[in-house]
């Protein structure tokens, strides 16, 4: 799935000494003269009148990169912002991911990873707009200076569009400097979304909005056990329908299905009503929740097949004053866009397009290729508005089908999936079951722990087996759990895969959301053993852990940890480390009719430097929501190989009635950006389950919190 940089000569990202980079682009200054815009690189496009276009790589999918990428690149061109205007890249191989070698957004890294090369993009840019002017005048270079898309020295001034074509012929330099972060003007302020209006009126395209003529919508029908196949079907009384004009086949690598394509939506779901199929379920049949969770309690008991993630070793002698063992388990959980997934595709004799919201550019182009036939470079992608992603969008299989089905009919087909059909089509969070063991020494500190969970491996079978299994551990299966910062001699954990059948996938946060329940809620249970207020407890095991220690201490000071608490009224603190972030929560729970309600989140976050406040607030806040939603009420379970929840009557999510009041609060840094997307989620569940046990004296060893019935203590 890998994309090279260096095809066309576009891009070079050469690696310096001492960890920095340099940028070299090439090929745009002879193809820029032709129209008088100066498109020194391939993210940026000044035109005469001064606009200046930014053109973004990774998707918009709410959380707010056609804002905070352009804001990192228009800072070091020293640009206007009122003539920035945004668009999405095409799929090309200059803008395949710094980190991942192929066009996709994910892992929280949009921000961290495009951090220097916008900056590098940008104050290249800036540079030759200075050399132009500077050779325009006849002036030394130094004297040249640039304020919000105007050149200036002495009495000579002019605006950067008036300078553009003058630009566009200065040889692309390699060593342009970069701003101080002192002087910045844009990064680190609060400013709107480029994205916002055009959401407000409607103006933004997302994949569902598309429309073109000839287009056939198409909806599936779908295994109803989980790896079923088709035996035979019979699609005579659908084609009898108006607006019906296909029945067929389509097969994706973890599913297959009757693909119904009509005129309109409607008409191809009641086709796919009409539908007569034998399916071969005998392979996961008796695939059963309640049956899983005792195999993998099984497993973690036995050992069988474990594969040591990490272990350190202390040779000090320490005398254990007591031992614990507590077993957690996480169900499945599906992503629940609120915009269902959906491709459009038309596939022609000389070239295909796509048009679909997808975090997946560049593995899309390729798997489109390998469908078609069609080299790469006649693969056209159109990243549409993504209503919602949080993983799922990276998977394939409904731009397989978009595909494959535009290909057999030879029309533009637009498959969409119901929500049903999302609920149901796999690509979940993993269920996992961890055992954990510690023995405290005399002060009540774990002197030893030791950890086995029992997953699925998200990793296999996409392609980015050899980055992300290691010594035969998928380090999505352990993150979070592995790498806790908390100071512990003796430590240890292994994986036991369990592949049960279902396909499971990246969700918000990966392996960090199931590990920080685990190991935050045990060392919760550590603290209450020792007889050590929570926070103190984990304060005193982090002080190799400065950074940790900030955060953990700021959300403890914002929420006033230990102020006197209204009646029935508890706290429960969590600190996570994630995709280069630490983020603290403080959850203020209580009772109503036995059930938990939050009413109070305090997040405290040290992602490093912050692009825009507003944005990485708003970040944080929803993915603290999101993983409410899951520990609240989320699972996908299963009966003789079905899944049961369908819609958000039976998967819920957290209402506006039920949304506790959230303060953001952010720890000063200058370091590099961190991860902004995800770092909010894995924090809340343990921290609402530990402000449970505070309540109640019961601890929480099973999600989601729907389940259990709590009395007060």
């Amino acid at each position: 799935m890998a994309t090279t940089l260096d095809r066309r000569g576009f891009l070079k990202l050469v690696s310096l000494s001492g960890g920095g980079f340099a940028l070299g682009f090439l090929g745009y200054g002879e193809a820029s003269q032709q129209n008088l815009n100066f498109v020194p690189n391939p993210w940026v496009r000044l035109e005469p009148s001064g606009t200046v276009t930014i053109l973004v790589d990774k998707s918009e999918m709410g959380q707010g990169v056609t804002t905070a990428l352009p804001m990192i690149l228009a800072e070091e061109m020293d640009a206007d912002w009122s003539k920035i205007r945004v668009e999405f890249a095409p799929a090309a191989p200059e803008y395949a991911h710094p980190w991942y070698h192929t066009q996709a957004t994910g892992g929280s890294t949009s921000v961290r990873a495009m951090w220097l090369p916008l900056r590098h993009a940008g104050a290249t840019a800036r540079l030759m707009l200075r050399l132009a002017a500077a050779a325009t005048w006849n002036l030394p270079l130094e004297q040249v200076k640039t304020s919000k898309g105007v050149l200036s020295a002495g009495l000579h001034q002019a605006s950067y569009g008036g300078m553009a074509a003058a630009a566009s012929r200065i040889p692309v330099p390699q060593d342009a400097p970069l701003k101080d972060p002192k002087t910045f003007q844009l990064i680190g302020k609060p400013l709107p979304r480029l994205d916002s209006v055009a959401k407000a009126t409607g103006a933004a395209r997302f994949g569902m909005d598309m429309h073109m003529p000839g287009l056939l919508t198409a909806v599936v029908a779908r295994a109803p056990v989980v790896g079923a196949k088709v035996v035979r079907y019979d699609g005579s009384a659908a084609l009898k329908l108006p607006g019906v004009r296909f029945v067929v086949p389509v097969q994706t690598p973890t599913s297959a299905g009757i693909a119904v394509l009509a005129e309109t939506t409607w008409q191809a779901l009641k086709g796919r009503d009409l539908l007569t199929i034998e399916w071969d379920s005998t392979a996961h049949q008796h695939l059963d929740t309640a049956q899983l969770r005792r195999d993998m309690a099984q497993l973690a008991l036995s050992g069988e097949g474990a594969q040591t993630a990490v272990q350190r070793a202390n040779p000090d002698t320490v005398q254990i004053s007591q031992t614990l063992q507590s077993v957690y388990e996480v169900p499945y959980l599906a992503h629940a866009t609120m915009e269902p997934l959906n491709c459009t595709a038309w596939v022609r004799p000389d070239e295909a397009e796509i048009w679909v919201g997808t975090q997946a550019q560049g593995p899309s182009q390729m798997i489109a290729a390998q469908l078609t036939g069609l080299p790469t470079e006649r693969i056209k992608i159109h990243t549409q508005y993504l209503g919602g992603g949080f993983g799922r969008r990276f998977a394939p299989d409904f731009v397989i089908e978009a595909v494959s089905l535009s290909k057999s009919v030879q029309s533009p087909v637009k498959v969409v999936y119901t929500r049903e059909d999302d609920m149901h089509a796999a690509y979940y969070r993993p269920m996992a079951l961890c055992a954990l063991q510690a023995g405290l020494d005399g002060r009540g500190r774990p002197a030893h722990w030791h950890g086995v969970t029992v997953t699925d491996s998200i990793a296999e079978g996409t392609g980015f087996e050899s980055v992300i299994i290691k010594g035969g551990v998928d380090q999505t299966a352990v993150e979070g759990l592995a790498d806790i910062a908390y100071d512990i001699p003796q430590f240890k954990v292994d994986w036991i895969r369990f592949h049960p059948g279902v396909r499971v996938w990246f969700w918000r946060s990966v392996g960090h959301t199931q590990n920080a329940f685990f190991a935050e809620s045990f060392i919760d249970e550590l603290a209450h053993a020792a007889a050590q207020d929570p926070f103190e407890y984990r304060r005193a095991l982090l002080g190799k852990s400065p950074r940790q220690r900030t955060v953990l201490e700021l959300a403890a000071a914002r929420s006033q940890w230990g102020r006197p608490l209204p009646a029935g009224h508890a706290l429960g603190i969590a600190v996570v480390e994630s995709f280069g972030s630490v983020v603290a929560e403080v959850a203020e729970v209580s009772l109503q009719q036995g059930k938990p309600r939050v009413h109070r989140v305090v997040i405290a976050a040290d992602v490093g430097m912050v692009i825009n406040p507003d944005t990485v607030a708003a970040q944080l806040e929803g993915a603290m929501n999101f993983g409410l939603s899951a520990a609240l009420y989320g699972q996908i379970t299963f009966s003789e190989g079905q899944p049961r929840q369908s819609n958000f009557n039976d998967y819920p999510l957290v209402r506006l009635a039920e949304m506790p009041q959230v303060e953001v609060h952010l720890v000063p840094s200058g370091d590099a950006p961190g991860g902004v997307g995800e770092p909010g989620t894995p924090p809340i569940a343990p921290a609402v389950c530990n402000a449970l046990f505070a309540l109640t004296g019961q601890r929480v060893y099973r999600l989601p919190l729907s389940e259990h019935n709590f009395s007060g203590a």
